[in-house]
């Protein structure tokens, strides 16, 4: 066969052949070759390795700190979401006897108390509570208001109506975030603008979401004020500040229980006293 009459197709074969033929005679001397190594040095080789593994992984194990880094971003409308969250079931809405929406209201004490706008009570008033339960609850008037215009609502037999609401240690300061309930179930957000005398809490919320009673509370979740009859004569988006509110409900429910002790002291002296004369007649 001449090669140089060959065309380009028998080329690339006789060439694809050539390389074929090589391979598998390269693999057959190598095979051969591992066949005839002695077994001394697969064992020494193998020992090595093993010894290697045994001296080197530990140390490498302890010897390598792993550090992961995450970035959390903290947004402020997620507080100001986890906020609302953490005081919905805290907050009522007081109804009159129709079922009408008369203020809001907040659970204090032990939980068995309603802190409200005394200015949205009427005298003699009959008064529920929704506290999102498929049915409401009466309330009375516990104690009357004081002097920063808030009032007790108790329910009767002293059932535990829910969890108190937090009230805020540190003041607030201007351009603060807060948050106000709104009559209809939302809520309006702004910021403090202003404290005025006496600690009122004047707000850019718009004075027409503003219902009665609504608590402001701060991205961390706690009552740092209330809209009362008080703070509205200042200004209609003014709250009363949260420490001056706690003293006031502390007042009232000392005066209140120290009322009604009173109250069952002079009943048991008045029954003693009736026993007595009792007594001498006979």
């Amino acid at each position: 066969m001449d090669l140089e009459k060959l065309n380009k197709s028998q080329i690339v074969l006789l060439t694809m052949l050539v390389s074929f033929v090589t391979s598998i005679a390269t693999g057959i001397v190598t095979v051969s070759l591992i066949e005839e190594a002695p077994a001394d040095v697969t064992r020494v080789v193998q020992r090595v390795v093993e010894r290697t593994v045994e001296q080197v992984a530990p140390e490498s194990q302890q010897a390598t700190v792993v550090t992961t880094e995450r970035t959390i971003i903290v947004r402020e409308t997620d507080l100001i979401a986890a906020a609302i969250a953490n005081n919905t079931a805290k907050v009522v809405r007081v109804l009159d006897p129709e079922g009408a929406f008369v203020a809001f209201g907040f659970i204090v004490g032990d939980g068995t108390l309603v802190a409200v706008d005394a200015s949205a009570l009427a005298e003699d008033g009959i008064y529920t509570l929704d506290t999102g339960a498929e049915e409401t609850t009466p309330v009375s008037v516990r104690a009357a208001a004081g002097a920063r215009g808030v009032a007790l609502l108790a329910a009767p037999e002293d059932a535990r109506i829910g969890e108190s609401v937090t009230f805020s240690d540190v003041s607030v300061s201007l351009g603060q975030a807060v948050v106000a309930f709104v009559e209809g179930g939302g809520i309006a957000q702004g910021i403090v603008t202003d404290i005025a005398e006496g600690g009122i809490i004047g707000t850019n919320i718009d004075p027409t979401n503003i219902a009665p009673g609504a608590p402001l509370i701060n991205i961390d979740g706690d009552v740092v004020g209330i809209s009362t009859g008080v703070s509205r004569e200042t200004d209609t988006a003014a709250f009363i500040p949260a420490r001056a509110v706690r003293a006031q409900l502390a007042a009232l429910i000392e005066g209140d229980t120290e009322t009604e002790s009173g109250a069952q002291a002079a009943t048991s002296t008045q029954e003693s006293a009736q026993e007595t004369t009792g007594d001498t007649s006979q």
